[in-house]
């Protein structure tokens, strides 16, 4: 169990892909073709499961349009703020974050909102749309915000595959009856080569210019831990319901940095620092979400249910 308890936890697997990133560096052009293969396969494991019914959307229609909101307004205009602070002096970190900025929501905020009691119909329903609405939202905001850097026609083939093609195969998988460790190990997996690959592919930068990454963390920072504390505090004095402010939070900081990393190797492989927006916030994503959880549990806990055991009382 102890073994299980640790392949199954994404943060040994993301610590595992950077020692190993340093260790070995670039495996060279053939990194774009592997990263295609890897997040097919990581993507369409994570979306496994994910089902629209039209009653289900009526019903959370609203909710809905408001998790779109926090991902594309909220979310992506924190990581093009703090984009700003390089456009002037980085250009290619600027795509990075404009990238960044671009793609959906991680699928892991669904494992968020479990986490932390959040509406777990909301999440799915919202997470599903939200990709849908990447087809898109994607193309169009990097064709807005990094010009003719990125062709928005290339986006939107990349996107069709990363986004169609795993939702595609989880039709199939369906038959498989994977169970969810499995199914979270095989994700774990995917993830600690979408890590080797990326940062192995930019490890110089790393130690030519680690004033540069270090600043990238802060600001990474700033949009993960500050950003959803801030959410936090003005989400409950508002007298948001719970269930689905989590469902909100988790939308207004968690980007899939693993698509973002892979569509910057592809299309802006001339520039490799421009990843490092990406690679860099996925890691601090990981690292918010292992920390905060205890944070907001005390912060703004979960009504107990008639059947949950009540806490013990204070001397």
């Amino acid at each position: 169990m102890a073994l299980l308890s640790i392949v199954e936890n994404v943060r040994y697997w993301i610590l595992a892909g950077v020692i190993c990133a340093f260790l070995i560096g670039s495996i060279g052009d053939i990194t774009s073709t592997i990263l295609i293969l890897v997040l097919i396969i990581q993507m369409s494991l994570s979306m496994d499961g994910l089902v629209l019914r039209k009653k289900d959307i009526s019903d959370n229609s609203k909710e809905i349009i408001w998790s779109a909101v926090f991902c594309f307004v909220i979310c992506s205009g924190s990581a093009l703020l703090m984009g700003l602070l390089f456009k002037g002096a980085y250009p290619e970190i600027w795509n990075g974050w404009v990238m960044l900025a671009s793609v959906p929501c991680a699928v892991s905020v669904i494992t968020f909102a479990l986490y932390l009691k959040g509406d777990m119909v909301l999440s799915v329903l919202a997470t599903t749309v939200i990709y849908f609405m990447a087809l898109v939202i994607t193309p169009v905001m990097t064709m807005v915000f990094a010009g003719d850097a990125i062709s928005p026609l290339q986006i939107l083939k990349y996107v069709v595959l990363f986004i169609v093609v795993p939702l595609a195969m989880t039709y199939p998988l369906k038959y498989l009856h994977l169970n969810r460790p499995r199914k979270v190990i095989g994700i774990n997996i995917m993830m600690f080569l979408i890590v080797l690959l990326s940062v192995g592919f930019n490890r110089d930068y790393f130690f030519t210019e680690p004033v540069v990454v270090l600043y990238i963390a802060i600001a990474c920072v700033f949009r993960t831990f500050v950003v959803s504390i801030i959410l936090m505090h003005v989400l409950k004095r508002a007298n948001v319901n719970r269930e689905r402010s989590f469902v909100y939070i988790g939308m207004s900081v968690w980007k899939n940095s693993g698509l973002a990393s892979t569509l910057c190797i592809m299309l802006l492989a001339d520039t490799p620092e421009a990843v490092l927006p990406c690679v860099i916030s996925l890691l601090i994503e990981t690292i918010w979400f292992g920390a905060m959880g205890g944070y907001f549990e005390k912060k703004w806990p979960a009504e107990l249910g008639p059947n949950d055991p009540k806490p013990l009382s204070k001397a």
